[in-house]
């Protein structure tokens, strides 16, 4: 009887562990986000918290481009759409990997793609920051740089992003929080090392009017 108690419990715990993984990312509208369709990614902080992610430049390199956040909690930024590791499932779910792809009217200066992506160790400020010109899609090893997943934040509604690829499979990887860093006049987004603050995030559906959503926290 013990025994069969246990395996109902475990059964039940089981489940609840993949419901949860499998739980979508919602807007902040409450719907659930989806993949080929643009959001705005805007701080879940108002007033002093800034507003949405764009594309930006690094200073003396045009070209990638980075991911900056705008100044001004008005200023939504560029959208970006969403791609699964997964083909099969149009839905974007926390804890998966995806990519980000920023979109609309860019300038011809840079070729290269508006994906998300790693960069390299920078030696002079010591971060790694997300820049552009990552490949779309292709989950594997070679392609882990462009990989990252949307977590629950500690504040309802809110998402945080983390860079922990699983399209690598048993490989060693980095595993960070994804925080804002300043880098001389532009706010980034960094990998933090253990001390930083994974900012929260809302999503906003682009083809909607541009109001402010009010269940962001002001600062």
């Amino acid at each position: 009887m013990k025994t069969t108690s246990a395996s109902v419990f475990l059964l039940f715990a089981l489940f609840g562990l993949a419901n949860a993984a499998n739980n979508a990312v919602l807007d902040a509208a409450g719907e659930e986000v989806v993949t080929g369709v643009p959001y705005y990614v805007v701080s879940g902080i108002w007033g002093a918290g800034g507003g949405g992610l764009a594309i930006g430049r690094e200073k003396g390199r045009p070209c990638p481009e980075i991911v900056v956040q705008r100044q001004s909690d008005m200023d939504y930024g560029n959208p970006v759409i969403f791609s699964n590791a997964d083909p099969n499932d149009d839905v974007v779910r926390v804890s998966s990997d995806v990519n980000l792809k920023f979109t609309g009217p860019r300038d011809r200066l840079c070729l290269t793609s508006t994906v998300w992506k790693v960069q390299d160790l920078d030696e002079q400020t010591g971060k790694r920051w997300l820049e552009l010109g990552g490949e779309e899609g292709s989950p594997g090893c070679d392609t882990k740089e462009n990989w990252f997943k949307i977590e629950k934040a500690s504040i309802p509604g809110m998402y945080n992003f983390k860079y922990c690829p699983s399209v690598c499979g048993s490989s060693a990887t980095y595993c960070n929080e994804i925080e804002r860093a300043r880098d001389g006049r532009q706010m980034r987004l960094a990998l933090s090392e253990g001390q930083g603050f994974a900012w929260p995030w809302v999503f906003i559906k682009a083809i909607q009017p541009r109001t402010r959503i009010q269940q962001v926290v002001r600062a």
